[in-house]
């Protein structure tokens, strides 16, 4: 293969489905600059996938609000040069800095975990510790909004504190959202937006629900 394998490509390879194609995907993947960061990008898309599928089974309030994510990410018209990162301020050193997509396999490089418009990023950690969604200093304001199951809100500090059995909780970052309005009409009239999925960590020896 004179090229790397396409996203569908690399996700059946991530998921094992046997094609008989597939010979010339790995060795596009192998041979091509540029494989072995293809081959990383698509285990953590596979990740994020999987994260996001366990925690919207069941639920379909959070169904319906990624469906809303998704429409308002295929029509934003907001030019996407907002830059935003995730604090985590009751996390051990290591975890403030290489914040990570959930558990993974010691022998994987943690991921760092960056929101981006028209994303929906899950993200795990231990209940009683809070997540800070910022934007970079000068620019554009961004209202941040929460949602979960029996509730949703504004929250002015940007910040979430994860409580016993309060996952999955969606937090929105939004541009362009009147003031005032409810989460539906902020999601309808701003201009973009992105999602952070909080999910409760696991306890160790456990493994994601």
């Amino acid at each position: 293969m004179s090229h790397l394998p396409d996203a569908g490509t690399l996700d059946a390879l991530v998921l094992g489905l046997s094609e008989a194609a597939d010979e010339h995907a790995w060795e596009g993947l192998v041979i091509q600059p540029g494989g072995a960061e293809a081959w990383r990008a698509a285990v953590a898309r596979r990740r994020r996938l999987d994260a996001i599928a366990g925690a919207v089974r069941g639920r379909a309030w959070l169904a319906r609000a990624m469906r809303q994510v998704t429409a308002l990410s295929r029509r934003a018209r907001t030019p996407l040069d907002v830059e935003l990162s995730l604090d985590f301020p009751d996390a051990q050193f290591q975890t403030l800095v290489d914040p990570m997509l959930g558990p993974s396999d010691e022998r994987e490089p943690a991921e760092v975990v960056r929101p981006a418009w028209g994303r929906i990023v899950p993200v795990h950690m231990p209940r009683g510790e809070r997540v800070t969604l910022r934007a970079a200093e000068g620019q554009a304001a961004i209202d941040v909004r929460y949602l979960c199951r029996d509730q949703d809100g504004s929250l002015p500090e940007r910040t979430w504190m994860l409580e016993a059995d309060e996952a999955p909780v969606l937090l929105l970052a939004l541009i362009g959202a009147p003031t005032g309005t409810t989460l539906r009409e902020a999601v309808e009239q701003a201009t973009a937006i992105a999602a952070v999925l909080v999910l409760e960590a696991p306890a160790n020896g456990e493994t994601p629900a």
